[in-house]
Protein backbone atom coordinates (compact mmCIF):
# COMPACT_ATOMS: atom_id res chain seq x y z
CA UNK A 1 0.00 0.00 0.00
CA UNK A 2 2.88 2.33 0.84
CA UNK A 3 4.37 1.70 -2.61
CA UNK A 4 0.99 2.39 -4.22
CA UNK A 5 0.66 5.69 -2.35
CA UNK A 6 4.13 6.76 -3.44
CA UNK A 7 3.34 5.87 -7.06
CA UNK A 8 0.04 7.79 -6.91
CA UNK A 9 1.77 10.83 -5.46
CA UNK A 10 4.47 10.64 -8.12
CA UNK A 11 1.89 10.42 -10.92
CA UNK A 12 -0.10 13.43 -9.64
CA UNK A 13 2.96 15.57 -9.09
CA UNK A 14 4.39 14.57 -12.46
CA UNK A 15 1.09 15.45 -14.16
CA UNK A 16 1.07 18.90 -12.57
CA UNK A 17 4.70 19.50 -13.50
CA UNK A 18 4.09 18.34 -17.09
CA UNK A 19 1.19 20.78 -17.36
CA UNK A 20 3.58 23.60 -16.52
CA UNK A 21 6.35 22.28 -18.76
CA UNK A 22 4.03 22.11 -21.79
CA UNK A 23 2.08 25.32 -21.24
CA UNK A 24 4.55 27.49 -19.33
CA UNK A 25 8.09 26.48 -20.21
CA UNK A 26 7.64 25.29 -23.82
CA UNK A 27 6.17 28.65 -24.97
CA UNK A 28 9.20 30.35 -23.46
CA UNK A 29 11.45 27.87 -25.25
CA UNK A 30 9.70 28.75 -28.52
CA UNK A 31 10.40 32.43 -27.95
CA UNK A 32 14.08 31.78 -27.20
CA UNK A 33 14.40 29.61 -30.30
CA UNK A 34 13.14 32.40 -32.53
CA UNK A 35 15.32 34.99 -30.79
CA UNK A 36 18.61 33.08 -30.84
CA UNK A 37 18.43 30.59 -33.73
CA UNK A 38 18.70 31.61 -37.37
CA UNK A 39 18.69 28.93 -40.11
CA UNK A 40 18.77 26.33 -37.32
CA UNK A 41 22.05 27.77 -36.00
CA UNK A 42 22.60 29.56 -32.72
CA UNK A 43 23.36 33.23 -33.21
CA UNK A 44 23.38 36.36 -31.09
CA UNK A 45 23.40 38.69 -34.10
CA UNK A 46 19.64 39.35 -34.26
CA UNK A 47 19.48 39.77 -30.49
CA UNK A 48 22.19 42.42 -30.36
CA UNK A 49 21.09 44.15 -33.56
CA UNK A 50 17.60 44.52 -32.12
CA UNK A 51 18.88 45.75 -28.75
CA UNK A 52 21.08 48.41 -30.34
CA UNK A 53 18.20 49.88 -32.32
CA UNK A 54 17.45 53.41 -31.02
CA UNK A 55 13.72 52.67 -31.16
CA UNK A 56 14.11 49.56 -28.99
CA UNK A 57 16.41 51.30 -26.52
CA UNK A 58 13.86 54.08 -26.17
CA UNK A 59 11.06 51.52 -25.69
CA UNK A 60 13.02 49.72 -22.93
CA UNK A 61 13.84 52.94 -21.12
CA UNK A 62 10.24 54.15 -21.40
CA UNK A 63 8.95 50.84 -20.03
CA UNK A 64 11.31 50.99 -17.05
CA UNK A 65 10.31 54.60 -16.42
CA UNK A 66 6.62 53.70 -16.69
CA UNK A 67 7.04 50.90 -14.14
CA UNK A 68 9.05 53.10 -11.78
CA UNK A 69 6.55 55.97 -11.93
CA UNK A 70 3.66 53.57 -11.32
CA UNK A 71 5.36 52.18 -8.22
CA UNK A 72 6.11 55.70 -6.94
CA UNK A 73 2.50 56.81 -7.40
CA UNK A 74 1.21 53.58 -5.86
CA UNK A 75 3.39 54.05 -2.77
CA UNK A 76 2.23 57.64 -2.37
CA UNK A 77 -1.38 56.45 -2.52
CA UNK A 78 -1.14 53.37 -0.31
CA UNK A 79 1.49 54.08 2.37
CA UNK A 80 -0.44 56.56 4.57
CA UNK A 81 -3.59 54.42 4.61
CA UNK A 82 -1.61 51.23 5.27
CA UNK A 83 0.26 52.79 8.20
CA UNK A 84 -2.94 54.06 9.80
CA UNK A 85 -4.83 50.80 9.21
CA UNK A 86 -2.04 48.76 10.85
CA UNK A 87 -1.47 51.15 13.77
CA UNK A 88 -5.01 51.99 14.95
CA UNK A 89 -8.39 50.47 15.49
CA UNK A 90 -11.33 52.63 14.41
CA UNK A 91 -15.03 52.34 13.55
CA UNK A 92 -15.82 50.95 10.09
CA UNK A 93 -12.21 49.83 9.71
CA UNK A 94 -13.10 46.64 7.88
CA UNK A 95 -15.31 48.47 5.40
CA UNK A 96 -12.85 51.31 4.82
CA UNK A 97 -10.10 48.80 4.20
CA UNK A 98 -12.36 47.15 1.64
CA UNK A 99 -12.78 50.51 -0.10
CA UNK A 100 -9.05 50.44 -0.87
CA UNK A 101 -9.65 47.35 -3.01
CA UNK A 102 -12.20 49.05 -5.30
CA UNK A 103 -9.70 49.84 -8.10
CA UNK A 104 -9.08 46.14 -8.72
CA UNK A 105 -12.52 45.80 -10.33
CA UNK A 106 -11.58 47.80 -13.42
CA UNK A 107 -8.68 47.11 -15.82
CA UNK A 108 -6.69 50.33 -16.29
CA UNK A 109 -7.20 50.35 -20.05
CA UNK A 110 -10.98 50.50 -19.48
CA UNK A 111 -10.50 53.28 -16.92
CA UNK A 112 -8.47 55.13 -19.53
CA UNK A 113 -11.69 55.89 -21.43
CA UNK A 114 -13.15 57.71 -18.43
CA UNK A 115 -9.86 59.31 -17.40
CA UNK A 116 -9.33 60.79 -20.85
CA UNK A 117 -12.79 62.33 -20.68
CA UNK A 118 -12.25 63.68 -17.14
CA UNK A 119 -8.79 65.10 -17.90
CA UNK A 120 -9.46 66.01 -21.54
CA UNK A 121 -9.31 69.46 -23.06
CA UNK A 122 -12.87 70.29 -21.99
CA UNK A 123 -13.10 67.73 -19.18
CA UNK A 124 -14.21 68.04 -15.59
CA UNK A 125 -10.83 68.94 -14.09
CA UNK A 126 -10.10 71.81 -16.45
CA UNK A 127 -13.54 73.23 -15.61
CA UNK A 128 -13.08 72.80 -11.85
CA UNK A 129 -9.57 74.25 -11.83
CA UNK A 130 -10.46 77.02 -14.25
CA UNK A 131 -7.39 76.06 -16.24
CA UNK A 132 -6.64 76.85 -19.84
CA UNK A 133 -8.13 74.02 -21.91
CA UNK A 134 -5.45 71.39 -22.34
CA UNK A 135 -5.30 67.64 -22.75
CA UNK A 136 -3.50 66.32 -19.67
CA UNK A 137 -2.88 62.89 -21.20
CA UNK A 138 -1.54 64.15 -24.51
CA UNK A 139 0.84 66.56 -22.77
CA UNK A 140 1.99 64.28 -19.92
CA UNK A 141 2.44 60.99 -21.77
CA UNK A 142 4.06 58.38 -19.54
CA UNK A 143 3.29 60.23 -16.30
CA UNK A 144 -0.47 60.16 -16.80
CA UNK A 145 -0.35 56.54 -17.99
CA UNK A 146 1.58 55.67 -14.81
CA UNK A 147 -0.95 57.55 -12.66
CA UNK A 148 -3.81 55.65 -14.27
CA UNK A 149 -2.08 52.32 -13.66
CA UNK A 150 -1.28 53.32 -10.07
CA UNK A 151 -4.95 54.05 -9.43
CA UNK A 152 -5.62 50.45 -10.43
CA UNK A 153 -2.62 48.69 -8.85
CA UNK A 154 -1.97 50.46 -5.55
CA UNK A 155 -4.13 47.90 -3.63
CA UNK A 156 -1.40 45.31 -4.30
CA UNK A 157 1.12 47.42 -2.34
CA UNK A 158 -1.53 48.34 0.23
CA UNK A 159 -2.40 44.69 0.96
CA UNK A 160 1.25 43.69 1.32
CA UNK A 161 2.05 46.71 3.50
CA UNK A 162 -0.86 46.15 5.87
CA UNK A 163 0.10 42.49 6.30
CA UNK A 164 3.79 43.30 6.77
CA UNK A 165 3.21 46.16 9.23
CA UNK A 166 0.75 44.07 11.24
CA UNK A 167 3.25 41.21 11.51
CA UNK A 168 5.97 43.22 13.24
CA UNK A 169 6.52 41.88 16.77
CA UNK A 170 5.02 44.47 19.18
CA UNK A 171 7.65 43.61 21.80
CA UNK A 172 10.36 45.12 19.62
CA UNK A 173 8.43 48.39 19.37
CA UNK A 174 7.74 48.41 23.11
CA UNK A 175 11.43 47.84 23.87
CA UNK A 176 12.39 50.79 21.71
CA UNK A 177 9.73 52.97 23.37
CA UNK A 178 10.97 52.00 26.85
CA UNK A 179 14.48 52.99 25.77
CA UNK A 180 13.13 56.49 25.10
CA UNK A 181 12.53 56.42 21.36
CA UNK A 182 9.70 58.60 20.03
CA UNK A 183 6.82 57.11 18.04
CA UNK A 184 8.34 58.48 14.84
CA UNK A 185 11.74 56.98 15.68
CA UNK A 186 10.17 53.61 16.52
CA UNK A 187 8.39 53.59 13.17
CA UNK A 188 11.47 54.60 11.16
CA UNK A 189 14.00 52.39 13.02
CA UNK A 190 11.91 49.32 13.92
CA UNK A 191 8.58 49.03 12.13
CA UNK A 192 9.45 50.19 8.62
CA UNK A 193 12.69 48.18 8.19
CA UNK A 194 10.98 44.99 9.35
CA UNK A 195 8.07 45.62 6.97
CA UNK A 196 10.32 46.21 3.94
CA UNK A 197 10.03 42.63 2.57
CA UNK A 198 6.27 43.01 2.22
CA UNK A 199 6.74 46.46 0.75
CA UNK A 200 9.21 45.19 -1.86
CA UNK A 201 7.02 42.18 -2.66
CA UNK A 202 4.11 44.43 -3.59
CA UNK A 203 6.27 47.01 -5.34
CA UNK A 204 7.92 44.49 -7.64
CA UNK A 205 4.57 42.98 -8.65
CA UNK A 206 3.25 46.48 -9.45
CA UNK A 207 6.40 47.35 -11.39
CA UNK A 208 6.26 44.24 -13.57
CA UNK A 209 2.50 44.43 -13.99
CA UNK A 210 2.58 48.03 -15.22
CA UNK A 211 5.72 47.64 -17.32
CA UNK A 212 4.14 44.81 -19.32
CA UNK A 213 0.58 46.11 -19.57
CA UNK A 214 -0.58 46.28 -23.18
CA UNK A 215 -4.07 47.75 -23.02
CA UNK A 216 -3.42 51.05 -21.26
CA UNK A 217 -0.59 52.29 -23.55
CA UNK A 218 -2.62 51.26 -26.59
CA UNK A 219 -5.70 53.19 -25.48
CA UNK A 220 -3.66 56.25 -24.45
CA UNK A 221 -1.56 56.06 -27.64
CA UNK A 222 1.68 55.67 -25.67
CA UNK A 223 3.25 53.41 -28.24
CA UNK A 224 6.99 53.52 -27.61
CA UNK A 225 7.03 50.98 -24.79
CA UNK A 226 8.02 47.31 -24.83
CA UNK A 227 4.51 45.92 -24.44
CA UNK A 228 3.12 47.79 -27.46
CA UNK A 229 6.19 47.00 -29.57
CA UNK A 230 5.64 43.30 -28.85
CA UNK A 231 1.93 43.59 -29.58
CA UNK A 232 2.63 45.22 -32.95
CA UNK A 233 4.90 42.31 -33.91
CA UNK A 234 2.55 39.49 -32.89
CA UNK A 235 0.97 39.01 -36.32
CA UNK A 236 4.43 38.62 -37.89
CA UNK A 237 5.83 36.34 -35.18
CA UNK A 238 6.93 33.71 -37.71
CA UNK A 239 8.65 36.21 -40.00
CA UNK A 240 9.92 38.89 -37.62
CA UNK A 241 12.30 37.61 -34.89
CA UNK A 242 12.57 41.05 -33.27
CA UNK A 243 9.30 40.45 -31.44
CA UNK A 244 10.81 37.37 -29.79
CA UNK A 245 13.90 39.37 -28.86
CA UNK A 246 11.75 41.99 -27.14
CA UNK A 247 9.90 39.24 -25.25
CA UNK A 248 13.25 37.80 -24.11
CA UNK A 249 14.28 41.25 -22.89
CA UNK A 250 10.99 41.56 -21.00
CA UNK A 251 11.52 38.13 -19.47
CA UNK A 252 15.09 38.94 -18.44
CA UNK A 253 13.91 42.11 -16.71
CA UNK A 254 11.22 40.06 -14.96
CA UNK A 255 13.77 37.48 -13.78
CA UNK A 256 16.07 40.18 -12.40
CA UNK A 257 13.28 41.65 -10.31
CA UNK A 258 12.08 38.21 -9.25
CA UNK A 259 15.60 37.49 -8.00
CA UNK A 260 15.55 40.73 -6.04
CA UNK A 261 12.15 39.84 -4.58
CA UNK A 262 13.25 36.37 -3.51
CA UNK A 263 16.81 37.28 -2.59
CA UNK A 264 18.40 40.52 -1.36
CA UNK A 265 15.10 42.32 -0.78
CA UNK A 266 13.33 39.49 1.06
CA UNK A 267 15.31 39.22 4.29
CA UNK A 268 12.62 38.87 6.91
CA UNK A 269 14.92 39.29 9.95
CA UNK A 270 12.67 36.86 11.82
CA UNK A 271 10.10 39.50 12.71
CA UNK A 272 7.04 37.76 11.36
CA UNK A 273 7.74 34.42 13.01
CA UNK A 274 7.86 35.82 16.55
CA UNK A 275 4.80 38.00 16.18
CA UNK A 276 2.62 35.01 16.99
CA UNK A 277 3.88 35.02 20.60
CA UNK A 278 1.48 37.79 21.56
CA UNK A 279 -1.14 39.65 19.63
CA UNK A 280 -0.89 43.42 19.65
CA UNK A 281 -3.85 45.37 21.00
CA UNK A 282 -4.19 48.38 18.71
CA UNK A 283 -5.07 51.73 20.30
CA UNK A 284 -8.38 53.25 19.32
CA UNK A 285 -8.11 56.26 17.02
CA UNK A 286 -9.65 59.34 18.66
CA UNK A 287 -9.94 63.05 18.03
CA UNK A 288 -7.47 64.40 15.46
CA UNK A 289 -6.10 60.91 14.72
CA UNK A 290 -9.58 59.62 13.88
CA UNK A 291 -10.17 62.66 11.67
CA UNK A 292 -6.83 61.95 9.93
CA UNK A 293 -7.82 58.33 9.37
CA UNK A 294 -11.13 59.20 7.74
CA UNK A 295 -9.57 62.03 5.74
CA UNK A 296 -6.86 59.72 4.44
CA UNK A 297 -9.26 56.99 3.38
CA UNK A 298 -11.67 59.57 1.97
CA UNK A 299 -8.95 61.10 -0.20
CA UNK A 300 -7.78 57.64 -1.27
CA UNK A 301 -11.31 56.64 -2.24
CA UNK A 302 -11.88 59.92 -4.10
CA UNK A 303 -8.76 59.41 -6.20
CA UNK A 304 -9.38 55.71 -6.74
CA UNK A 305 -12.87 56.19 -8.17
CA UNK A 306 -11.93 58.85 -10.73
CA UNK A 307 -11.66 56.30 -13.58
CA UNK A 308 -14.82 54.55 -12.39
CA UNK A 309 -16.72 57.85 -12.19
CA UNK A 310 -15.55 58.78 -15.68
CA UNK A 311 -16.74 55.44 -17.07
CA UNK A 312 -20.12 55.77 -15.34
CA UNK A 313 -20.66 59.34 -16.57
CA UNK A 314 -19.72 58.41 -20.13
CA UNK A 315 -22.13 55.48 -20.11
CA UNK A 316 -24.98 57.79 -19.05
CA UNK A 317 -24.17 60.85 -21.17
CA UNK A 318 -26.35 61.78 -24.11
CA UNK A 319 -24.65 65.18 -24.43
CA UNK A 320 -21.31 66.03 -22.83
CA UNK A 321 -19.39 68.83 -24.49
CA UNK A 322 -17.67 71.81 -22.85
CA UNK A 323 -19.50 71.13 -19.56
CA UNK A 324 -18.04 69.64 -16.34
CA UNK A 325 -20.65 66.86 -16.29
CA UNK A 326 -23.09 65.62 -18.97
CA UNK A 327 -25.80 68.12 -19.87
CA UNK A 328 -28.22 65.39 -20.91
CA UNK A 329 -28.57 61.82 -19.67
CA UNK A 330 -29.65 58.50 -21.18
CA UNK A 331 -29.75 54.76 -20.49
CA UNK A 332 -29.63 54.02 -24.19
CA UNK A 333 -26.09 52.65 -24.24
CA UNK A 334 -26.88 50.07 -21.56
CA UNK A 335 -29.82 48.83 -23.61
CA UNK A 336 -27.77 48.72 -26.78
CA UNK A 337 -24.98 46.88 -25.03
CA UNK A 338 -27.29 44.26 -23.55
CA UNK A 339 -29.01 43.85 -26.91
CA UNK A 340 -25.83 43.51 -28.95
CA UNK A 341 -25.22 39.97 -30.14
CA UNK A 342 -21.45 40.57 -30.33
CA UNK A 343 -21.35 41.76 -26.72
CA UNK A 344 -23.47 38.86 -25.51
CA UNK A 345 -21.18 36.48 -27.39
CA UNK A 346 -18.15 38.09 -25.75
CA UNK A 347 -19.80 37.71 -22.34
CA UNK A 348 -20.51 34.03 -23.03
CA UNK A 349 -16.93 33.55 -24.19
CA UNK A 350 -15.50 35.19 -21.07
CA UNK A 351 -17.68 33.08 -18.78
CA UNK A 352 -16.67 29.91 -20.59
CA UNK A 353 -12.96 30.75 -20.63
CA UNK A 354 -12.93 31.88 -16.99
CA UNK A 355 -15.01 29.01 -15.62
CA UNK A 356 -12.89 26.51 -17.53
CA UNK A 357 -9.61 28.00 -16.34
CA UNK A 358 -10.84 28.32 -12.75
CA UNK A 359 -11.92 24.66 -12.72
CA UNK A 360 -8.41 23.65 -13.79
CA UNK A 361 -6.94 25.92 -11.12
CA UNK A 362 -9.11 24.53 -8.31
CA UNK A 363 -8.34 20.89 -9.11
CA UNK A 364 -4.64 21.35 -9.86
CA UNK A 365 -4.05 23.94 -7.12
CA UNK A 366 -5.68 21.78 -4.43
CA UNK A 367 -3.81 18.63 -5.47
CA UNK A 368 -0.42 20.33 -5.60
CA UNK A 369 -1.00 22.15 -2.30
CA UNK A 370 -2.19 18.97 -0.57
CA UNK A 371 0.81 16.90 -1.57
CA UNK A 372 3.31 19.65 -0.79
CA UNK A 373 1.81 20.24 2.68
CA UNK A 374 0.86 16.69 3.65
CA UNK A 375 3.54 14.61 1.93
CA UNK A 376 7.31 14.68 1.97
CA UNK A 377 7.88 15.64 -1.65
CA UNK A 378 11.46 15.96 -2.82
CA UNK A 379 12.23 19.31 -4.40
CA UNK A 380 8.94 20.63 -3.03
CA UNK A 381 10.43 24.11 -2.84
CA UNK A 382 11.14 23.99 -6.57
CA UNK A 383 7.57 22.91 -7.39
CA UNK A 384 6.29 25.73 -5.17
CA UNK A 385 8.50 28.24 -7.00
CA UNK A 386 7.39 27.04 -10.45
CA UNK A 387 3.71 27.20 -9.47
CA UNK A 388 4.12 30.76 -8.16
CA UNK A 389 6.19 31.91 -11.15
CA UNK A 390 3.16 33.12 -13.18
CA UNK A 391 2.42 35.77 -10.52
CA UNK A 392 5.41 37.66 -11.88
CA UNK A 393 5.38 36.29 -15.42
CA UNK A 394 3.77 38.91 -17.67
CA UNK A 395 0.73 37.77 -19.62
CA UNK A 396 2.35 39.48 -22.59
CA UNK A 397 5.27 37.01 -22.47
CA UNK A 398 3.04 33.96 -22.12
CA UNK A 399 0.63 35.03 -24.88
CA UNK A 400 3.42 35.81 -27.34
CA UNK A 401 5.05 32.50 -26.38
CA UNK A 402 1.87 30.63 -27.25
CA UNK A 403 1.77 32.27 -30.67
CA UNK A 404 5.45 31.44 -31.22
CA UNK A 405 5.26 27.86 -29.93
CA UNK A 406 1.92 26.66 -31.28
CA UNK A 407 1.56 28.44 -34.64
CA UNK A 408 0.96 25.85 -37.34
CA UNK A 409 -0.04 23.14 -34.83
CA UNK A 410 -3.42 21.81 -33.75
CA UNK A 411 -3.41 24.53 -31.05
CA UNK A 412 -2.69 27.37 -33.48
CA UNK A 413 -4.26 30.43 -31.75
CA UNK A 414 -4.69 32.24 -35.05
CA UNK A 415 -7.23 29.56 -36.07
CA UNK A 416 -8.91 28.71 -32.76
CA UNK A 417 -7.55 30.38 -29.60
CA UNK A 418 -10.07 28.83 -27.18
CA UNK A 419 -7.85 26.02 -25.78
CA UNK A 420 -4.89 28.33 -25.26
CA UNK A 421 -7.05 31.11 -23.79
CA UNK A 422 -8.46 28.69 -21.18
CA UNK A 423 -5.06 27.18 -20.45
CA UNK A 424 -3.33 30.57 -20.44
CA UNK A 425 -5.85 32.00 -18.00
CA UNK A 426 -5.39 28.89 -15.83
CA UNK A 427 -1.60 29.08 -15.79
CA UNK A 428 -1.59 32.78 -14.89
CA UNK A 429 -4.19 32.43 -12.08
CA UNK A 430 -3.21 29.08 -10.57
CA UNK A 431 -0.98 30.74 -7.92
CA UNK A 432 -4.02 32.37 -6.27
CA UNK A 433 -5.84 29.07 -5.78
CA UNK A 434 -2.65 27.19 -4.89
CA UNK A 435 -1.59 29.71 -2.26
CA UNK A 436 -5.08 29.88 -0.75
CA UNK A 437 -5.29 26.08 -0.51
CA UNK A 438 -1.73 25.89 0.82
CA UNK A 439 -2.46 28.39 3.60
CA UNK A 440 -5.72 26.63 4.49
CA UNK A 441 -4.03 23.24 4.71
CA UNK A 442 -1.30 24.64 6.95
CA UNK A 443 -3.97 25.78 9.41
CA UNK A 444 -5.80 22.41 9.39
CA UNK A 445 -3.75 19.61 10.90
CA UNK A 446 -3.74 16.03 9.53
CA UNK A 447 -5.28 14.65 12.74
CA UNK A 448 -8.79 15.15 11.35
CA UNK A 449 -8.03 12.91 8.39
CA UNK A 450 -6.37 10.38 10.71
CA UNK A 451 -9.49 10.29 12.90
CA UNK A 452 -11.66 9.69 9.83
CA UNK A 453 -9.37 6.87 8.73
CA UNK A 454 -9.63 5.26 12.17
CA UNK A 455 -13.43 5.34 11.78
CA UNK A 456 -13.13 3.37 8.54
CA UNK A 457 -13.08 6.10 5.88
CA UNK A 458 -10.86 5.61 2.86
CA UNK A 459 -8.09 8.10 1.97
CA UNK A 460 -10.25 10.10 -0.45
CA UNK A 461 -13.29 10.04 1.83
CA UNK A 462 -11.16 11.19 4.78
CA UNK A 463 -10.00 14.24 2.84
CA UNK A 464 -13.38 15.17 1.33
CA UNK A 465 -15.31 14.74 4.58
CA UNK A 466 -12.91 16.50 6.97
CA UNK A 467 -10.16 18.61 5.41
CA UNK A 468 -12.03 19.92 2.37
CA UNK A 469 -14.96 21.42 4.34
CA UNK A 470 -12.50 23.07 6.75
CA UNK A 471 -10.49 24.79 3.99
CA UNK A 472 -13.50 25.43 1.75
CA UNK A 473 -13.55 29.16 2.56
CA UNK A 474 -9.91 29.63 1.58
CA UNK A 475 -10.32 27.51 -1.55
CA UNK A 476 -13.47 29.37 -2.56
CA UNK A 477 -11.79 32.74 -2.01
CA UNK A 478 -8.82 31.79 -4.18
CA UNK A 479 -11.13 30.35 -6.84
CA UNK A 480 -13.26 33.49 -7.03
CA UNK A 481 -10.14 35.65 -7.23
CA UNK A 482 -8.78 33.48 -10.05
CA UNK A 483 -12.13 33.71 -11.84
CA UNK A 484 -12.27 37.47 -11.37
CA UNK A 485 -8.78 38.08 -12.78
CA UNK A 486 -9.47 35.70 -15.66
CA UNK A 487 -12.50 37.82 -16.55
CA UNK A 488 -10.22 40.89 -16.42
CA UNK A 489 -7.33 39.39 -18.41
CA UNK A 490 -6.08 41.84 -21.02
CA UNK A 491 -2.73 40.82 -22.53
CA UNK A 492 -3.64 37.25 -23.49
CA UNK A 493 -7.08 38.36 -24.67
CA UNK A 494 -5.71 41.09 -26.96
CA UNK A 495 -2.94 38.94 -28.44
CA UNK A 496 -4.64 35.53 -28.78
CA UNK A 497 -8.26 36.45 -29.62
CA UNK A 498 -7.85 37.99 -33.06
CA UNK A 499 -11.21 36.88 -34.51
CA UNK A 500 -14.39 38.56 -33.32
CA UNK A 501 -16.19 35.27 -32.74
CA UNK A 502 -13.64 34.42 -30.02
CA UNK A 503 -13.52 37.84 -28.32
CA UNK A 504 -13.75 37.84 -24.51
CA UNK A 505 -15.13 40.91 -22.75
CA UNK A 506 -11.86 42.84 -22.47
CA UNK A 507 -11.13 42.32 -26.17
CA UNK A 508 -14.69 43.41 -27.01
CA UNK A 509 -14.26 46.59 -24.95
CA UNK A 510 -11.00 47.37 -26.74
CA UNK A 511 -12.74 46.79 -30.08
CA UNK A 512 -15.52 49.24 -29.17
CA UNK A 513 -13.16 52.02 -28.04
CA UNK A 514 -12.96 54.69 -30.71
CA UNK A 515 -15.61 53.05 -32.89
CA UNK A 516 -17.77 55.70 -34.55
CA UNK A 517 -20.21 57.09 -33.58
CA UNK A 518 -20.83 55.83 -30.02
CA UNK A 519 -18.12 53.24 -29.48
CA UNK A 520 -16.60 54.89 -26.40
CA UNK A 521 -20.01 55.21 -24.72
CA UNK A 522 -20.87 51.57 -25.48
CA UNK A 523 -17.45 50.48 -24.17
CA UNK A 524 -18.11 52.52 -21.02
CA UNK A 525 -21.50 50.87 -20.53
CA UNK A 526 -19.94 47.44 -20.89
CA UNK A 527 -17.23 48.51 -18.44
CA UNK A 528 -19.90 49.45 -15.89
CA UNK A 529 -21.45 45.97 -16.15
CA UNK A 530 -17.99 44.46 -15.61
CA UNK A 531 -17.35 46.72 -12.61
CA UNK A 532 -20.55 45.72 -10.83
CA UNK A 533 -19.99 42.03 -11.44
CA UNK A 534 -16.35 42.08 -10.38
CA UNK A 535 -17.03 44.29 -7.34
CA UNK A 536 -19.36 41.60 -6.00
CA UNK A 537 -16.64 38.98 -6.57
CA UNK A 538 -14.03 41.10 -4.81
CA UNK A 539 -16.31 41.74 -1.83
CA UNK A 540 -16.85 38.00 -1.39
CA UNK A 541 -13.12 37.26 -1.66
CA UNK A 542 -12.24 40.02 0.81
CA UNK A 543 -14.79 38.64 3.29
CA UNK A 544 -13.43 35.10 2.94
CA UNK A 545 -9.69 35.82 3.00
CA UNK A 546 -9.32 39.08 4.94
CA UNK A 547 -5.67 40.00 5.49
CA UNK A 548 -4.53 36.80 3.80
CA UNK A 549 -5.24 38.44 0.42
CA UNK A 550 -1.84 40.13 0.62
CA UNK A 551 -0.10 36.75 0.47
CA UNK A 552 -1.66 36.02 -2.91
CA UNK A 553 0.24 38.92 -4.49
CA UNK A 554 3.69 37.66 -3.52
CA UNK A 555 6.06 35.63 -5.64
Amino acid sequence: MSLFKKARTAVLITGGVLFFVIFLLSPLAGVFRRAFFFDERFSLDIFFLTLTSPMVVRAILNSLLLGGLTVAFSIALSLPAAVLASAYDFPLKRYLTGVALVPLVLPPFVGAIGMERMFGRYGLFNHVLGATPSNWFAESGLAMAALLMALHLFPVIYLNLVAALSNVDPRLKEAAAVAGASRARVFLDITLPLALPGFFAGSIIVFLWSMTDVGTPLVLNVRQVLAVEVFDRTAAVNNDPTGSVLVVVTLLITLVFMFLAKGPLSREAGASSVKEARAEALPAAKGPVLFLVYACFGLLFSLAVIPHAGILLMSLAREWFMTPIPSDWTLRYFGETLGSESVLNAARNSLFYSLGSTSIDVVLGLLLAYFLVRKSVKLGWLIDAVVMLPVALPGLVLAFGYVAAFSGTILDPMKNPVPLLVIGYAVRRLPYVFRSAYAGLQQVGPQFEEAARVCGAGPLKAVTSTTLPLIFGSLLGGGILAFMFAMLEVSESLILAVKEEFYPLTRAIYYLIGKIPDGDASAAALGVFCMVFLAVCLFIVSSLLGKRMGRLFRM
